[in-house]
């Protein structure tokens, strides 16, 4: 039980390391609500679930294998990165009085709610799919890391089983944590000031992980 817990604690180590998840999650929190920021989290689980499945099954291993094929998800990532950043560098300088009148003609008519929710609800739940989906690191954890406390003496497909799913339940937990946090700081992160400004800061940390991760040896 002991390499659980080192698991545990390692891959808390991990996730609480800032990268595209952690930005986006941050970015949706406190520039829209704590509830896009949770879509974004359980986009991010989603990606996380699906390439445990593969490693389970042994297609990310088959991933890691084909050059060409893990290069196309490394430079599509960092080319969605880029995308996400130049975006948020854009919304920085969209004129937010327009933004304030669209919000308050949505809220007196209620029949534009309900579509504007559900279409944030799906750009964020997408956003942490494509993030963690797109992430080449991601597939090295799962074929390189996880096997590191792996038993092969014992069943190695339970014991996949469990690890995939005790740091998927890592991720959810910190991340729901987290938002918490966020929830508190949401206030002052709404000053049309700091939020421009946080609109910037992301962009651009998005942008230099976009490049970061297309140009690095993986």
């Amino acid at each position: 039980m002991s390499h659980y817990y080192m698991f545990i604690l390692v891959s808390l180590i991990i996730i609480m390391t800032p990268g595209p998840d952690f930005i986006l999650i941050t970015k949706n929190a406190l520039t829209i609500n704590k509830h896009m920021g949770r879509m974004t989290s359980y986009g991010v689980v989603t990606g996380h679930i699906i390439y445990a499945i593969a490693s389970i099954l042994g297609l990310t291993a088959l991933i890691a294998k084909s050059l060409v094929l893990f290069e196309v998800i490394k430079y599509a990532g960092g080319v969605y990165l880029l995308y996400l950043g130049i975006k948020a560098l854009l919304s920085s300088i969209k004129n937010k009085k327009t933004e304030s009148i669209e919000s308050e003609m949505n809220l007196v008519d209620g029949s534009h709610i309900t579509p504007k929710r559900s279409k944030e609800n799906k750009n964020c739940y997408l956003q942490g799919l494509a993030s963690t989906l797109l992430n080449p690191k991601a597939i090295i954890f799962y074929i390189s890391f996880l096997p590191q406390f792996i038993d092969m003496k014992g069943n190695v497909i339970l014991q996949s089983v469990i690890l995939a799913g005790l740091f998927i339940l890592t991720v959810l937990v910190w991340f729901t944590l987290y938002l918490y946090i966020l929830d508190y700081m949401s206030s002052w992160f709404k000053k049309p000031t700091v939020e421009k400004n946080f609109d910037r800061i992301t962009g651009i940390a998005l942008i230099y992980l976009g490049i970061k991760l297309a140009f690095e040896n993986v």
